[in-house]
């Protein structure tokens, strides 16, 4: 008889123990005692083997699908800091408390992203989902299995690589995510260890797929204390080190711009929160790769450590990848107060002094603090640490900062899916930054995930119906077929209500009937079509379904009266089939407006905004220490509020800061300021000592380099070349 491996889902003759194939032994136990023992099955279909992987969020193994006959990927969902497996047991253990309403979120949040993944077969760069399901208290995702290495593996074993052969990599991707990007989802874990070559040998036409995306990563880390697992330093930016930064396809944009600079340069980029205090990343072309100029700017555009600078969408970076020209993204600069070594002390250090001395004479001048230690650092009197204002309201992050001596500059709104509406989703400064007193700092309010007015579709034809969700701007589409009466391949259904608000990147289930059975009803006997124009949707009804009819109802939005019927497929008088169904279209009333966040925008913006949906605007004015004189500081309703035409909104407009308060504050500082010209005074003096001092220190070094050379001589000693006369006069 034929046995299967459990290591590489072949068979074998079971006289055997070990697979000839690949070398697992028979009943070799599981890795961990949590990992599910090999042989088990899910579902009465999928076998599963030996463990491929395994890290905080999960479990991967080797299996094999009976009803299919092939080979599979099975990942687990099993988050360590919430759930466990006892031994020998299939059903997980899942911790009480705050913990167990995390893990179900995570748990949820994992299948619904496969269920959406799984639209994208057809999307090379993306590994096909098969299946996934719930079982043993937790769920499973089953999924090709990809036979190759990982781009961290290939990168290891070859070096790095030309840009003719890493560009068409990162293009593959870049496709890839900007498809799945639309659909509102983000990977927030690309790194080389996440990208599987499926081609190794070929490295002049490497074919990839993306693996591991972060969905239960991200759900679980929200609120708990494993933020630091999900971290790739050097792949993440700035944004995932904050537990509540806006992470958006900029996010993707940045750890594939990383992963590219390390097949390129060989190099991991800088850990991103050091690069935000300095910025020491090198150009590819300054560690000798060849490529070219526009690819480079393109590249370090994406690699910008600043949510503002960099590139926002896989659809930009991709082009910009291979346009002929492109142009460097200006960089926000920091007003942090860094002191620059002067002139005169690199020309000192040139001299052969020895370091020690130069440091001396650093700190003499002031231009290394003198209490720098290695314990805790000490802030300049006229320094300030920047709070985390992230996820907190305007009033509430002007305040926190207005405590540390800091201003704020409400610099735009954003849509975010992450941070609630009227919440600050970006700060110009990471949590604890050291920056002058009196710096405004530049943040972003955000709007809340971005919404459309779902559109009319019952009753419409699957392919109409689609377009309509997708010219509204709704991607994440899914059909569900149903076997119920009505006109075959038209929608009787839809997830969520025509005309609301709805989450642009909500999951819209649309149910199309299949039922073909009966559409021309009774052609030996024809009956009258009646005129239901005008009648309400009862009153039609009722006299279609005494003539013998069925009703497909269609609704529109109209400046008829709700529920009145606008149009009828057959005309009045025509004969029709008893039985068969007929298009009915009724009056949904006016279409339905909702408000708009104008906040932060100009008055112009805002104006023309509110007039194009036919509202009435009246404006106010006050002033503002965070808003630009011009910029909305309020509206009189309520984002994402029904409306009407004709409505009237009051916008209250920034006149930017009261000049009053200004010169109160000016008056207040006058003596901190005559106190800080003294200062600045006293410090040029010393400078101007230290220099002379320096200089006679030169002066004796190069006495005594003289005197020892001369003396040399005099012995017939023979020179040391590598002598440093500075070390002698400080010993």
């Amino acid at each position: 008889m034929n046995r299967l491996c459990m290591g590489c889902m072949k068979e074998y003759d079971d006289q055997f123990s070990v697979c000839p194939h690949c070398g697992y032994a028979f009943n070799t136990p599981p890795k961990q005692s949590y990992h599910i023992p090999p042989g088990s099955v899910l579902r009465q279909r999928y076998i599963v083997g030996k463990v491929l992987g395994f890290g905080g969020f999960g479990i991967t193994y080797v299996g094999w699908d009976y009803v299919m006959e092939r080979k599979v990927a099975i990942k687990e969902y099993l988050p360590s800091e919430f759930a466990t497996r006892m031994p020998t047991q299939l059903k997980v253990t899942v911790y009480s408390g705050d913990r167990e309403e995390q893990y179900r979120e995570g748990l949820l949040k994992t299948l619904d992203e496969a269920r959406r993944l799984a639209k994208f077969e057809a999307v090379p760069g993306i590994v096909q989902i098969y299946d996934c399901f719930e079982e043993n208290g937790t769920s499973y995702i089953i999924m090709e299995f990809l036979e190759g290495t990982s781009l961290k593996e290939y990168l290891a074993e070859h070096g790095k690589m030309t840009p003719e052969q890493a560009l068409p990599v990162v293009q593959q991707i870049a496709f890839a995510m900007e498809e799945v990007h639309k659909t509102g989802i983000l990977h927030r874990d690309i790194a080389p260890d996440n990208i599987y070559v499926l081609n190794p040998d070929d490295p002049d036409h490497l074919q990839v797929k993306l693996l591991d995306f972060g969905a239960a990563r991200y759900a679980t880390t929200k609120h708990s204390k494993s933020l630091s697992v999900i971290i790739k330093p050097g792949y993440a930016p700035e944004e995932q080190y904050r537990s509540r930064g806006d992470q958006g396809t900029w996010t993707d944009v940045y750890a594939l711009a990383a992963t590219f600079y390390k097949m390129l340069t060989g190099v991991t980029p800088e850990d991103a929160m050091e690069r935000s205090i300095k910025d020491e990343v090198k150009r590819p072309s300054r560690l000798g790769v060849k490529l070219t100029k526009s690819t480079e700017t393109a590249l370090m555009n994406a690699l910008h450590v600043k949510v503002q600078d960099r590139t926002q969408t896989m659809e930009e970076f991709s082009k910009e990848l291979i346009a002929a020209e492109v142009k460097e993204r200006a960089v926000t600069k920091d007003r942090r107060d860094v002191g620059a070594v002067p002139k005169w002390v690199l020309a000192l250090a040139g001299t052969g002094l020895a370091a020690v001395a130069v440091i001396a004479v650093l700190i003499f001048t002031g231009t290394i603090p003198a209490f720098l230690s290695s314990g805790e650092v000490i802030f300049g009197k006229n320094e300030a640490r920047v709070p985390n204002v992230i996820n907190r309201d305007v009033t509430e992050a002007e305040t926190l900062l207005a405590e540390k001596e800091l201003g704020m500059n409400r610099e735009k709104a954003n849509f975010s899916e992450e941070i609630p509406m009227d919440m600050i989703s970006y700060q110009e400064y990471p949590e604890s930054a050291r920056v002058p007193k009196h710096t405004e700092v530049i943040v972003w309010v955000s709007k809340g995930p971005e919404k459309r007015v779902l559109p009319t579709v019952k009753g419409k034809t699957r392919e109409e119906a689609q377009k309509l969700l997708e010219a509204a701007g709704f991607q994440n589409i899914r059909v569900e077929e149903s076997t119920e009466e009505g006109v075959y391949d038209t929608i009787l259904g839809v997830s969520e209500k025509e005309g609301d608000n709805v989450q642009l990147s909500k999951e819209i289930v649309i149910t199309v009937c299949v039922n073909q059975e009966n559409q021309e009803g009774d052609a030996g006997d024809q009956v009258e079509m009646p005129e239901a124009v005008g009648m309400t949707r009862a009153a039609a009804e009722k006299l279609l379904e005494e003539a013998g009819l069925r009703i497909n109802w269609v609704e529109e939005t109209s400046e008829a009266p709700e529920g009145q019927i606008i149009a009828q497929e057959i005309a009045a008088g025509e004969k029709v089939n008893r039985n068969s169904f007929v298009t009915i279209t009724v009056s949904k009333g006016a279409e339905k407006i909702y408000m708009p966040y104008v906040k932060e925008m100009s008055q112009e913006e805002a104006v023309a905004e509110l007039k194009k949906l036919g509202l009435r605007v009246e404006t106010e004015e006050e002033y503002s220490d965070s808003a630009k004189a011009g910029q909305v500081i309020a509206q009189s309703i309520d984002p994402e509020a029904e409306v009407k035409k004709n409505d009237l909104v009051t916008l209250v407009i920034s006149k930017g800061k009261d000049p009053a308060k200004q010169t109160r504050a000016a008056k207040e500082t006058q003596p901190a300021r005559t106190q800080a010209a003294d200062e600045a005074a006293r410090q040029a003096e010393e400078q101007r000592q230290a220099e002379a001092a320096a200089a006679e220190a030169a002066r004796q070094a190069e006495a005594q380099r003289q005197a020892e050379a001369a003396a040399q001589q005099t012995t017939a000693a023979p020179a040391d070349e590598n002598r440093n006369p500075a070390f002698d006069m400080l010993n």
